[in-house]
């Protein structure tokens, strides 16, 4: 082997130690300080880079509370879960008790002409569902329909924050054009609880 080759070798393999040397040396003190954006190139963090000892874990609970007009007792009303309503006022329909927080509402209502006499047309069912935070406190729905057969409906949604625990939310109808007739609500409300788990791999 002639020299200049051997020189060559030999000097090129200084030359490369030398370069991982200095980039251990910039890792050791990268890795010392705190990582930015600014040394981390494009595609070189891997999903494994990623564990939770490195990040905190959450987890969700709900609670969740139902309210639904109970079964009338009134025969006339076969068995429908409904109340009557009144020509005057908001006739409370269904009472959900909640806690402390922010509470997710979805619910439906319906209203009846179950009895005799003939209401004046059109009339809407109203029901009204107080402290809402986003979503209508009062919603209506079609035109009723007269001789029991059939219901008017309406769906309802939004947010409610409540203060202190045990809050009661009543939930009314009533009719428009003065007229009386029946109604009825399913109603429930939940809420979304995070629990911190784990921060840097310990208990939170």
């Amino acid at each position: 082997m002639k020299l200049s080759t051997l020189v060559r070798g030999r000097v090129g393999t200084v030359v490369v130690a030398g370069a991982v040397a200095a980039l251990a040396g910039t890792g050791a003190s990268v890795a010392a300080g705190q990582i930015t954006s600014a040394q981390i190139k494009d595609g070189t963090i891997q999903t494994a880079d990623l564990t939770k000892n490195n990040f905190a874990k959450f987890t969700s609970t709900e609670n969740v509370v139902s309210a639904t007009t109970p079964v009338s007792t009134d025969p006339s009303f076969s068995g429908a879960r409904v109340v009557a309503v009144s020509a005057a006022g908001n006739t409370p329909l269904a009472t959900l008790v909640l806690d402390k927080g922010t509470w997710q509402l979805n619910g439906t209502a319906q209203f009846w002409h179950k009895g005799p006499g003939a209401p004046s047309d059109p009339d809407f069912g109203v029901v009204t569902v107080p402290g809402l935070q986003d979503g209508f406190t009062t919603n209506w729905t079609g035109d009723v329909p007269d001789g029991g057969a059939n219901a008017a409906q309406v769906s309802f949604n939004g947010t409610i924050k409540i203060t202190a625990n045990d809050t009661p939310v009543v939930i009314t109808g009533s009719f428009t054009g003065g007229n009386s007739g029946q109604a009825g609500v399913s109603v429930q409300a939940t809420q979304y609880v995070y629990v911190k788990l784990f921060h840097g791999g310990q208990p939170g």
